[in-house]
């Protein structure tokens, strides 16, 4: 479905912090911007902002009775597109008593999942700021909480920031795929899961670090090129988590999470790789692919950032 088929516009709405709709940004390139509202159409980009956002080609408004005016000039008499998912309720409510809404959330999730050459060359960016960190981290004789903030520092002297708070899991933490550093002395496995957040753009990488690869490590190893392999464009999403599930299978282990998720200006971007993903593969998405096995003494979880380029995936 076309981005404006069925509607004439669409209305992105930021409310105060952390309530911004990461679409803002994507349409206008500008960042932050609270309670201020991107109208889009075929035509245009139109900006109305609050006088505390006041910059140059932007429409400021003093009062929301001033904001509405303006935006009852600009929408009278059409269908308007609205962000279901980002939109706070009560915003949502006061429009739509004055215009007539649909829901393209799925719509704007599609459209942002093909990346641009500049999206991916700032992806491309983080990816490689996350790899240069992950072998220069030292972890011997050191607690997770130490090695999560040596990482948030070794990002900021990059001019980047963490995409999501750094996972960095010793020894059994390792089995809870979502754990937050702790005290915990190092011991194997180590798993960190990390991205650099650079330029507006994310990475997402993990390794499981262990003192003598296992039988385990390899068949996640395994799934994860299984996984990269098969990913074409054109097919369906779900034929490769059904597949990695199936290889999976046969070793007697079960996903307890998606196999991967779309990347870019969310570390998690729209798009989840799982038994219902019916989206199809298309050139330059790109995806974190993270297949991984969770038992009762550790965990082993190996994540990739790939780009869908001439038809396949390869890794960035």
């Amino acid at each position: 479905m076309e981005l404006f088929e069925e509607i004439d516009a669409i209305l992105i709405k930021n409310s105060s912090m952390p309530f911004i709709d990461e679409n803002f940004f994507y349409f206008t390139g500008i960042e932050g911007m609270e309670e201020s509202i991107a109208i889009i159409t075929p035509d245009g980009i139109e900006i109305i902002a609050p006088l505390l956002e006041k910059r140059d080609g932007i429409i400021v408004y003093k009062s929301r009775k001033e904001r509405d005016e303006i935006l009852k000039k600009m929408l009278h008499g059409k269908k308007v597109g609205i962000n279901g998912k980002a939109m706070v309720y009560e915003d949502y409510i006061h429009f739509k008593k004055m215009f007539d809404l649909v829901d393209v959330g799925k719509r704007l999730q599609m459209k942002r999942a093909i990346k641009s050459r500049e999206e991916i060359k700032k992806i491309k960016k983080a990816v490689r700021i996350t790899k240069e960190i992950l072998k220069k981290i030292e972890l011997e004789g050191r607690s997770e909480r130490d090695v999560a903030n040596e990482i948030k520092c070794m990002l900021a002297k990059k001019n980047a920031e963490e995409a999501f708070k750094t996972i960095v899991a010793f020894g059994k933490n390792s089995s809870m795929p979502h754990h937050m550093p702790s005290n915990k002395k190092f011991l194997f496995p180590a798993l960190i899961d990390m991205g650099a957040r650079c330029e507006s753009y994310c990475a997402d990488i993990t390794r499981t670090f262990m003192k003598k690869k296992n039988k385990k490590y390899e068949i996640i190893e395994e799934a994860l090129y299984l996984a990269i392999d098969s990913m074409e464009a054109g097919i369906k999403a779900s034929q490769v988590y059904n597949k990695v599930e199936k290889f999976l299978d046969r070793h007697g282990i079960k996903m307890i999470h998606a196999l991967g998720h779309s990347i870019g200006i969310k570390v998690h971007d729209g798009l989840a790789i799982n038994k219902k993903a019916n989206f199809e593969i298309k050139e330059n998405m790109v995806f974190a692919i993270e297949p991984a096995a969770y038992f009762k003494k550790y965990g082993v979880r190996i994540e990739e950032d790939v780009l869908i380029k001439n038809g396949r995936a390869r890794i960035i």
